[in-house]
């Protein structure tokens, strides 16, 4: 299905489709709203088959223009559309629309011939289907991964086969659309009983008819023998893993129940009916072949599916989006009806709640020494800034879970101490990445996660495009090339960077050594003839921090002392990097820049450092570099992009950062600027 060039015009009477998120990418073409002025070549589109949408197909019916019927792909959103807008993915259709069993659509023609049917689109179903299986990936993905355990109880409980049937809510068009009836939700109740006679039958039911929103089709006050009504928010694939047989009358949950391998009825007739796979109550006779589920979800998914980065707004392959969702899917993030932040300054709780996640309710700001007065409730999560508060956290009640906050590692330009808004944050519900005492959120994924082709596919794609753009933490220092190996005259180059002496990471991750002027030492100890570079800390030289390390020591450890060279300049123009637990030992390593490590920061352990003072044995497998990166920037962090506040990725921060650090050439703010910056964010901490 091609559509018209792009110079031709999509005309929507939607205000929804003209402002919609990505729509242009989508469609292939500017949008206009408004009908008026169409000419040759344009198309007119409007959302399914609503009803608002008789003048557009008539307007389009009259000037013989082609009219699209646009829907929400099948991997819908990163969340839910009531909390993140930004779809994932759309289906266009010029014939009818999927749902609609009374008349053709492209994907029923689709399915009923072969010309399109090739081995890569069908290895791809297949690749696709069984990430979509193991991380439980939907068309909203806002539900947790696991049942609730109260849930899970009762299904435990219950040792006999297990029915799920689907309700839908009251009013559902796709209901009538699929060539069914309300009536059609009691028939099938009846059967799942009488054809399942000794199995417990699951009733999930839509979440807003608990909460008394909307109507459902079942009365739930009725108490029925074998029949659990299940009002809980699941990842449907979570709840149909524990049943043997799926009935539905058009919901999508079937579809789902055939890429799980269940035994799927349908009492309507949903696009996945009449090819085969299901067993149906009702024939259909314009579906005229068999399907393979390989062949159905290729079709649906894959040729009938456009797809939209949420971040960068481009038209992608649908395996990019399931990247993003697979990504979102293994690592826990705060859930709770509140947020209970615990001794924020005042400049970062204007911003720090937009890195809490959509999970995450409303953020309520305490002091820490007022946690033992403060009321929890149980549905409340905690969150507080590093390990500073740790002592006071202990009056937290033990059943709330309480999630520890860092800066992450595509930071910002410029620096913390700047105040300048950070793009990436770390949430950690066990410890601290750069606390090595203990097991962290990071660690347990690196030593325990099986990286497949997808994941360290973009670990390296992300890589290489930190590499290109020259992406650091701070993006901070004077760009330009230094030529460090002719002053060494052959001699072994090493870059040793300065930390904050007193910095978190020290006293956490380097028991044994936690100044500069003992990195140096040491450093100088075991390389006596190397060429040795130091590079303080940014903050160190802009006298926010401790960390200064005497002449004396600098003229009887270093070699040279650099202070305003871009840190990635530095890298480069070395050949190995000693740090205690600096993060320029990961730059160094995505860089190809042997690192040694006189601490145990997170990156070390895994073989790819020399590690001096041994690391936990937690961690003892070997890592692919990719692999950690991966894991550390598309799992691990957080991101938000501003001014806009909204959630984004790591590779749309690194172009951001790219573009940013360009536009400043890497020069810190005025002390005005600086100034004029905390003012701004004290008032705005004090509206909110």
């Amino acid at each position: 299905m091609t559509d018209m060039p792009d110079n031709r015009r999509a005309l929507t009477t939607s205000n929804g489709i003209a402002t919609g998120f990505g729509m242009q990418a989508l469609l292939g073409r500017p949008i206009k709203r408004g009908l008026k002025g169409a000419r040759e070549g344009d198309v007119i589109v409007g959302w399914g088959q609503k009803d608002n949408t008789e003048a557009a197909r008539n307007y389009a019916k009259k000037h013989e223009l082609e009219y699209w019927r646009l829907e929400d792909g099948f991997l819908g959103y990163l969340s839910h559309p009531s909390r993140d807008k930004r779809r994932l993915s759309l289906v266009v259709d010029h014939t009818g629309i999927y749902y609609d069993a009374h008349t053709p659509s492209d994907l029923e023609a689709l399915l009923n011939r072969d010309d399109w049917v090739t081995p890569e689109l069908l290895s791809r179903a297949r690749a696709a289907m069984a990430r979509i299986r193991k991380w439980r990936l939907s068309k909203y993905n806002h539900a947790p991964f696991d049942l609730p355990p109260a849930l899970e109880a009762k299904l435990s409980t219950f040792k006999g086969p297990k029915v799920l049937l689907v309700d839908q809510t009251f009013g559902d068009k796709s209901i009538t659309y699929g060539m069914a009836s309300d009536a059609m939700f009691a028939d099938m109740l009846k059967a799942a009983l009488e054809e399942n006679p000794t199995s417990l039958v699951l009733v999930k039911i839509h979440p807003d008819v608990l909460a008394g929103k909307k109507q459902g089709h079942f009365d739930i006050e009725r108490q029925h023998d074998r029949v659990l009504f299940v009002a809980d928010d699941v990842a449907p694939l979570a709840l149909i893993e524990r049943v043997d047989h799926v009935y539905v009358v058009t919901s999508q949950m079937g579809l789902e129940g055939l890429i799980a391998g269940k035994k799927v009825s349908c009492f309507g007739l949903p696009f996945y009916a009449g090819w085969g796979l299901t067993h149906d109550r009702q024939l259909c006779e314009a579906r005229i072949a068999n399907r393979t589920l390989e062949e159905l979800f290729a079709a649906a998914f894959i040729v009938y599916s456009r797809y939209v980065d949420p971040f960068s707004g481009e038209r992608v392959e649908m395996e990019r989006i399931i990247d993003l969702l697979v990504a979102e899917r293994q690592m826990r993030r705060p859930r709770g009806k509140r947020a209970v932040a615990v001794g924020f300054s005042f400049w970062k709780r204007k911003f720090v709640g937009r890195f809490f996640g959509p999970a995450a309710g409303p953020v309520t700001h305490i002091k820490a020494a007022d946690i033992g007065k403060f009321t929890f409730e149980d549905t409340d999560c905690v969150l507080s800034w590093g390990r500073k508060n740790d002592l006071r956290l202990d009056d937290v009640p033990d059943h709330i879970p309480v999630w520890h906050l860092e800066d992450g590692f595509l930071r910002s330009v410029g620096l913390g101490a700047d105040l300048r808004r950070p793009s990436s944050l770390v949430l950690d519900r066990r410890g601290i990445y750069y606390d090595a005492t203990s097991p962290s959120d990071l660690e347990h994924f690196l030593a325990h996660h099986s990286f497949d082709e997808a994941e360290l596919a973009r670990g390296a794609a992300l890589r290489q495009a930190i590499l290109a753009s020259r992406v650091s933490k701070y993006n901070v220092g004077e760009r330009g090339t230094l030529d460090f190996r002719t002053r060494a005259g052959g001699r072994k180059v090493i870059l040793v960077p300065g930390q904050v002496e007193g910095d978190a990471s020290l006293a956490y991750g380097s028991p044994d050594m936690m100044s500069n002027t003992a990195l140096l030492e040491a450093v100088r100890a075991n390389n006596a003839d190397a060429y040795i570079v130091f590079k303080p800390h940014p903050d160190v030289v802009t006298g926010n921090r401790e960390g200064a390390v005497s002449a004396a020591v600098l003229d009887d450890c270093a070699n040279e002392t650099i202070v305003t060279a871009d840190i990635i300049d530095c890298i480069e123009a070395v050949d190995e990097v000693h740090v205690m637990t600096s993060l320029t030992g990961f730059e160094a390593l995505i860089r190809g820049v042997a690192v040694t490590c006189y601490g145990m920061p997170f990156y070390s352990g895994w073989g790819l450092t020399t590690d001096r003072l041994g690391t936990p044995e937690r961690r003892g497998r070997r890592l692919p570099l990719d692999g950690l990166v991966y894991g550390l920037l598309c799992v691990y962090g957080r991101y938000v992009s501003w001014p806009e506040g909204l959630s984004t990725s790591p590779e749309a921060i690194v172009d951001a950062i790219a573009r940013e650090a360009a536009a400043t050439g890497g020069k810190k703010p005025s002390r005005i600027s600086s100034l004029f910056r905390k003012l701004r964010f004290l008032i705005e901490a004090l509206i909110r």
